[in-house]
């Protein structure tokens, strides 16, 4: 494992109804997700200080301060690489972009654009923020280098822990009867979807669960809403990113009840896995690669 030091940056992007605060340098992690008009706070927050300055590149993300948002890519569980020319080399834990440090390209008051490029795997990979009233835009662009030999297989998903407060659930588009429970890799298996998603109500205390909605399941946006009225919906691109998987955890690895809606181009979480199964996106060298995301705040009756 190699680890390198950091000068620890906060960028903050603003509008009358939102603020989002990036950890510039630290992964590009975006720490804060508030709605400014009644004040909640939707990303889950650290349980400590231990990363400090610095970057582990091979940590095991759970055993980090294990918060906020990050981008997992170029896989979610750890694996070795699946193809040429990286055949075997080990990809690690919730991918390698929440440990590396990131370049700031471009910034304003409500703009972050953000480029990181690895080493290990010759891809750079651009996210860039767009704050708009309640609307965080993310932008995404990704380039294999051109004297890589042959396409590869690259896996994204989004990240973000959203703290859930009593009574805030999660409801999607569309109409499903069931979903995955992948919480086992081994032993995958549908069980009932009850219209919406709580995590005091369907998850132990103590415990964490993992689903995905089947590869056929056309959902629009994700909304998690809480008692009050007060809302956020992510909302991406399908075409790029037609699963979703959503994490929930009672406490097994983080302070209080969170929830991720992590919509991704591959099924499911290990890039192996799915590189095997054919159902993920396969990166052209020198073609750039591009896709979105939106976040929407919002509160009282929809």
């Amino acid at each position: 494992m190699s680890s390198e030091q950091i000068v620890e940056r906060r960028v903050t992007l603003s509008s009358d109804q939102m603020s989002v605060t990036v950890l510039a340098s630290h992964g590009a992690r975006i720490t804060n997700v508030r709605n400014v008009v009644d004040g909640r706070e939707w990303l889950s927050q650290a349980l400590d200080s231990t990363r400090g300055g610095r970057l582990e590149s091979d940590a095991t993300f759970t055993e980090t301060d294990h918060c906020g948002w990050d981008e997992m890519f170029p896989s979610v569980d750890a694996c070795v690489f699946p193809s040429d020319p990286y055949l075997g080399i080990a990809v690690p834990d919730h991918g390698e972009l929440w440990s590396r440090p990131w370049d700031v390209v471009e910034e304003s008051d409500t703009l972050l654009s953000q480029r990181v490029r690895s080493l290990r795997f010759g891809y750079s990979f651009e996210r860039t923020l767009r704050l708009e009233g309640t609307t965080l835009r993310c932008d995404y662009r990704c380039r294999v280098d051109s004297g890589v030999e042959s396409a590869l297989p690259l896996l994204w998903a989004l990240h973000p822990q959203f703290q859930m407060i009593e009574g805030t659930r999660l409801s999607l588009t569309g109409q499903r009867s069931t979903v995955l429970d992948t919480s086992s890799p081994e032993d995958v298996r549908a069980v009932a979807w009850a219209g919406d998603l709580v995590v005091q109500r369907d998850v132990k205390p103590g415990s964490d669960r993992m689903f995905y909605l089947r590869p056929d399941d056309d959902v629009e946006h994700a909304t998690l809403v809480d008692p009050s009225g007060s809302w956020l919906r992510v909302t991406w691109d399908r075409s790029f990113a037609p699963y979703l998987g959503i994490w929930a955890d009672h406490g097994r690895y983080t302070s209080g009840p969170v929830m991720a809606i992590e919509p991704t181009n591959g099924f499911f979480d290990e890039l192996a896995r799915a590189s095997e199964n054919k159902l993920v996106t396969l990166f052209r060298p020198g073609e750039v690669v591009t896709w979105w995301v939106e976040v929407t705040l919002g509160e009282g009756a929809r």
